[in-house]
């Protein structure tokens, strides 16, 4: 089912039997080629292949990451919430692609590079998977510039509230940027709280404004 809004680019598909994608569902590929014309915010239960419409939309973007970005090439980001979770991603994206993938969080020492590391770390790695407290560190010292990107994806979007890193990074830097990147939101949840019915459609609308979706 999708939301009846049709201003609401929040979709909400049913459930798989399965945790393993071996190819492409319809539904899969429908949400990717709609992501690579807009911001998007996929809504999907556990088990439904999130992780894989983002790989496919990487693939699908992936003219803009094979140059250097001294020439001119620009980068993808995946930005997660846990140390876990940037080992797991960063596996999944190598297994499914032949890309270039750095993995970056705190407890690898990252917090003492410098602009010059930094600057290596993008140029060498075309996916870059970040816990997202150590993405916004970089951009708010200005080790690297969102123009250079072509693609974020936010995975558990519904973190994007109040004073959360995801919100930061797109109030402070994303809304400023002349030449923005595309934003996936990955959730099986619309809400970091739990909400009423009632207040669905307005959840849906904030998460929507807070990750330039509209």
């Amino acid at each position: 089912m999708t939301t009846s809004n049709k201003n609401i680019k929040v979709t909400i598909t049913p459930s798989s039997d399965t945790d393993v994608v071996i190819s492409a569902r319809s539904y899969q590929t429908e949400l990717m080629e709609q992501a690579k014309l807009e911001n998007l915010i996929v809504c999907l239960p556990t088990g439904s292949g999130k992780t894989y419409i983002a790989v496919m939309l990487i693939k699908e973007m992936s003219y803009s990451i094979r140059e250097s970005v001294k020439k001119g090439g620009k980068r993808t980001v995946f930005l997660v919430k846990t140390v876990q979770l940037v080992d797991q991603q960063s596996d999944y994206i190598r297994t499914h692609t032949n890309f270039r993938v750095g993995k970056y969080c705190g407890e690898l020492g990252v917090d003492l590079w410098d602009k010059e590391k930094w600057e290596d770390e993008f140029e060498k790695n075309q996916v870059l998977v970040f816990t997202a407290q150590v993405f916004l560190n970089l951009i708010d010292h200005n080790y690297f510039s969102l123009k250079h990107i072509n693609l974020i994806i936010f995975d558990e979007c519904h973190h994007a509230s109040g004073d959360n890193q995801y919100a930061a990074l797109m109030n402070k830097h994303y809304d400023n940027c002349p030449d923005p990147p595309r934003v996936l939101g990955l959730t099986a949840s619309i809400s970091s709280r739990k909400i009423k019915p009632k207040d669905l459609l307005d959840n849906a609308k904030e998460l929507e404004k807070n990750l330039s979706v509209i």
